[in-house]
């Protein structure tokens, strides 16, 4: 740490220019986080001196400026996504990288993977993409009365927003909707672009992630149907390996397969 910082703890938003705008302060104010944590996780509060950073878009611009000319565009991309990691020890690691990238000159320190910095906020990235990429395969839409395609998913990381150009590409002949339920948010597209979007109520089972009978398609049960059948129908009993199965796609992430029910 260095000499004339004073510890104390930031809270934010949750956002990623919300973390920005900590950035910002806690370097212009000569702060060291302790710990920097999203109101949106509820975390207990430990003990100490609480400062509460309300976003500013002007100082998150700075700072993502300061990170491109000191770096480049992937790199700042590749802060984001350790970002949506979403843990407070991510948040401080963060913190430590950027007073790193800033203090160096440019071009000089991000890609040295021999700091512990450097090395670990890579290793986060590298959960967090992989997770998105497990997404890509294993979500599972359901139709709605309306001809719209949704799906719902629980991560462990928040991911959802790195699904948007994969299955942007793979659907773009209908409108869909992938909504995370732990975090309350979704990505909807409508053909046209995908937007950003929370529901006012509860249209998830939080257990199976199956959509209200009411808002379900009139044979949206019996797709869902067919599709167990046909699993079951491959499935060769004897030459089931559930441990190569987790290892593909681990068990926390079956939540709402429907083949999980079979």
């Amino acid at each position: 740490m260095q000499i004339g910082y004073h510890e104390c703890v930031y809270t934010f938003d949750g956002s990623f220019e919300g973390f920005l705008t900590v950035v910002f302060r806690a370097y212009d104010d000569k702060r060291e986080p302790e710990a920097i944590i999203s109101l949106d996780a509820r975390a207990q509060l430990p003990m100490g001196e609480i400062v509460h950073v309300e976003t500013s878009m002007h100082l998150a611009a700075r700072v993502r400026n300061g990170i491109v000319e000191r770096s480049d565009q992937n790199n700042l991309r590749l802060l984001h996504v350790t970002f949506l990691a979403e843990s407070t020890e991510t948040n401080v690691l963060l913190w430590r990288y950027l007073k790193k990238l800033f203090k160096e000159a440019p071009g000089s320190y991000f890609r040295n993977m021999l700091d512990a910095e450097v090395y670990e906020l890579i290793r986060t990235a590298r959960r967090v993409k992989r997770e998105a990429h497990r997404f890509q395969g294993f979500v599972r839409f359901q139709r709605t009365r309306d001809n719209m395609y949704v799906a719902a998913i629980d991560p462990d990381h928040d991911v959802v927003k790195l699904l948007s150009s994969h299955f942007r590409a793979r659907f773009s002949d209908r409108h869909w909707l992938i909504y995370d339920t732990r975090r309350k948010y979704g990505i909807y597209y409508d053909m046209k672009s995908v937007q950003e979007v929370t529901m006012a109520a509860q249209v998830f089972d939080l257990n199976t992630g199956y959509i209200k009978k009411q808002a379900r398609s009139m044979d949206e049960d019996y797709y869902r149907t067919l599709w167990q059948h046909y699993y079951d129908a491959i499935n060769i009993v004897e030459r089931k390996n559930h441990r190569q199965m987790r290892s593909s796609m681990p068990g926390r992430y079956w939540k709402y397969l429907p083949e999980r029910n079979t």
